[in-house]
């Protein structure tokens, strides 16, 4: 089942009638702050207090569903397939009925949100009012405002390091739904990606210890992602910390070689040779590799750091 794309609306309809955003259903307008969290345990927070919405199993995943997929109205139909595939129509569509009047329930206590419910489709409102924080628009947020600027600024950068420890954990923790299994993939590879961006920005701006902090948690996540692994070597090295380097590359080794069976790749351990020789890279080591080429086969921001040690190693044999 191929996830839909999310972006919209903003608008809010409860039984048929246009609300203010942050505005409820009696007319008063709702200064309180809602907290949604689907990274980690799922939960729902009002004013810092989590709310008792009394859902479990497939109407606490039909919910969770409506607000990752929060833009657009979902059919009734496809509602039933998805979370009550075994069973017949007429029991899918009542199961879809109890699950729609406990969601309405338990949102009571939440203002601001609630549940539009035709004859043919359902559609979570309130969701996108700016007193509303979810974790993962958050994210998407903080990470869309600094892909692809060259020189990042730190308010951006402070607001994607925020959302990133908002959403610590597992996205959509304990569902095993086909559409739970879709999203989750997605939402981890945001959280990587959000973990990346932030990493080059902080070693961008000379923050080498936060930015290793950074590669510690990106590898956390993915222990054996060596793209970013040869990123620490470098930023160990920017950071005077070389020995470390060689050590936490002798770590890494022992892991893939105890765990998988294999070695790092060529790039990877062409790197440590030159690391390690302060000069070049050792010609016994890989021979296919010279200086000349070694940064064309990195991922660009490799190829960037090795510059920047280049160019810090040129100034201090000037100095000399």
């Amino acid at each position: 089942m191929a996830a839909p794309e999310r972006r919209g609306g903003h608008g809010m309809r409860r039984n048929g009638s246009v609300l203010r955003q942050g505005e409820s259903s009696g007319g008063v307008m709702q200064d309180c702050t809602i907290q949604i969290s689907v990274f980690g345990a799922f939960d729902i927070k009002v004013d810092g207090v989590s709310q008792h919405l009394g859902v479990s199993a497939a109407t606490c995943s039909l919910l969770q569903y409506l607000i990752c997929y929060n833009d657009r109205p979902a059919r009734r139909e496809q509602l039933t397939e998805m979370f009550w595939p075994q069973t017949c129509v007429e029991r899918r569509r009542s199961s879809l009925n109890s699950a729609i009047w406990r969601i309405k329930k338990a949102l009571k206590t939440t203002p601001l949100l609630g549940l539009d419910a035709t004859a043919d489709w359902i559609r979570l409102t309130g969701v996108r009012a700016p007193q509303v924080l979810i974790d993962f628009v958050g994210l998407e947020n903080a990470v869309d405002g600094l892909r692809g600027t060259a020189e990042p600024a730190a308010a951006g950068l402070d607001s994607l390091i925020r959302a990133l420890d908002t959403c610590s954990g597992t996205p959509l923790d304990g569902l095993d739904d086909e559409w739970a299994s879709i999203e989750r993939e997605r939402l981890s590879a945001l959280h990587m990606r959000g973990m990346t961006i932030a990493m080059h920005a902080l070693a961008g701006l000379h923050r080498y210890d936060e930015a290793l902090d950074m590669g510690r948690r990106i590898l956390v996540h993915d222990p054996y992602r060596e793209c970013a692994f040869q990123e620490m070597l470098c930023l160990h090295v920017l950071n005077g910390e070389r020995a470390k380097a060689l050590q936490l590359f002798d770590r890494f080794t022992a892991a893939l070689e105890g765990d998988l069976g294999i070695e790092p790749m060529a790039e990877t351990r062409a790197l440590r040779d030159y690391l390690a020789s302060d000069q070049s890279i050792n010609p016994s080591a890989d021979q296919h590799l010279e200086l000349s080429t070694i940064e064309s086969i990195w991922q660009p921001d490799v190829g960037a750091l090795l510059a920047t040690i280049e160019h810090a190693r040129d100034a201090v044999r000037t100095r000399c």
